[in-house]
């Protein structure tokens, strides 16, 4: 097989592979050196995916905050961070999560500490909060909307 149509064939791979779902520059990367595309056959090969739209980090990061938001109710710490294990750039995020909706982003958060404080009903008030936090904390929420809802609750139960 020669270079061109080695090269034709990794193309085509790549370009199935980023019209499955939208990708990354990462990811692209991580597919060719899974697949053996040799290093000189790269730089080539993601140039020509990024002049024919396969691929734009910002569309990316948009898409991948408001689907992790909506479909794995993640919050905004936990999307930054898995934008940054990406390699995308701090100017991309911020510009993604500012795309985020905010009414449906404190729609989602109040409706899943909901369900986490009502899981939690069987623990003693100090112990509930510990737990509730850390479950929030752990799915990217902020503090401060954590504690806000807190507050609210506590104060209506008191």
């Amino acid at each position: 097989m020669t270079e061109k149509e080695k090269f034709t064939e990794f193309l085509r791979k790549v370009e199935r592979y980023c019209e499955y779902q939208e990708r990354c520059k990462s990811d692209i990367v991580r597919k060719m050196v899974s697949l053996g595309v040799p290093d000189k056959m790269k730089e080539l090969i993601l140039y020509q995916l990024y002049e024919r739209k396969y691929f734009d980090d910002n569309r990316f990061s948009k898409e991948y905050a408001i689907g992790k938001l909506r479909n794995n109710s993640w919050g905004k710490i936990k999307i930054r961070y898995n934008l940054k294990s990406k390699s995308i750039e701090k100017k991309i995020i911020n510009y993604a999560l500012k795309k985020i909706p905010e009414k449906e982003y404190t729609s989602i958060f109040y409706k899943i500490a909901k369900k986490e404080w009502e899981n939690r009903s069987k623990l003693d008030l100090n112990s509930r909060r510990r737990s509730f936090c850390r479950a929030l904390h752990g799915r990217g929420w902020e503090f401060d909307l954590i504690n806000k809802y807190l507050l609210e609750t506590t104060k209506n139960r008191l």
